[in-house]
């Protein structure tokens, strides 16, 4: 039973409940597999030692970003059970307050400029230019700093007014700083923009990716 402790799910590359605790809120990630390993194993990882398992790595990882100050989730905990030449793993970090994901913000422009007479109910949460050069500076920090971000879209950007937070590390890792993986960082998220709006960054969402660049370069 979760005594009313459950608040929410959600899911992505892994399955996360938001959950209430004596401290506040916090997000508990289950660690699944994707693809075609899925059909045959859905959470079990083959144990090459404890540095190695997805939950310790991705705890080390927020806690150096943590202690750089740059906006993501504190870790709190990770779990590793071990059976035999598998492991399964969790891991719990704070729950980011925020109104949207850079993703909702863009589906909601799109549907927007669709259907103007549904502006009313999604005004709320539409993207102003601001808050793209935001984005640009917010990724530009992450960078600076080395961090790596395996999975970089927009929904694992974080808005709330002015903040901007990005999260979901799993796989992610510190690097030397090299243009190659940041500007692979940036396409990717050049297009995860383009598949959810259905616009080109480089036609109807020209101004706003160059507002973004300009932020990320300031």
């Amino acid at each position: 039973m979760n005594q009313g402790r459950l608040l929410g799910a959600n899911s992505g590359r892994g399955s996360t409940w938001v959950i209430k605790s004596e401290w506040g809120k916090w997000v508990l990630r289950h660690y699944f597999r994707g693809g075609l390993y899925a059909k045959i194993n859905r959470d079990r990882y083959f144990w090459t030692g404890l540095k190695n398992t997805r939950a310790h790595k991705e705890y080390q990882l927020l806690n150096k970003i943590h202690k750089l100050n740059l906006p993501s989730p504190k870790p709190i905990a990770a779990l590793i059970i071990k059976k035999g030449l598998f492991y399964r793993n969790d891991l719990i970090m704070e729950h980011i307050q925020h109104k949207m994901t850079f993703a909702q913000g863009l589906s909601n422009d799109y549907l927007n400029n669709k259907h103007p007479e549904n502006t009313q109910k999604t005004e709320n949460h539409t993207l102003d230019i601001e808050t793209w050069h935001r984005i640009g500076e917010t990724i530009a920090k992450y960078h600076q700093n080395g961090i790596y971000h395996s999975d970089l879209n927009a929904h694992n950007i974080l808005l709330n007014n002015e903040q901007v937070f990005v999260i979901d590390f799993d796989k992610g890792e510190t690097r030397k700083i090299k243009k190659y993986w940041q500007q692979d960082n940036m396409n990717r998220l050049k297009r995860s923009i383009e598949k959810i709006s259905n616009h080109n960054c480089d036609a109807q969402l020209n101004k706003q990716w160059q507002t973004l660049l300009a932020g990320y370069h300031a």
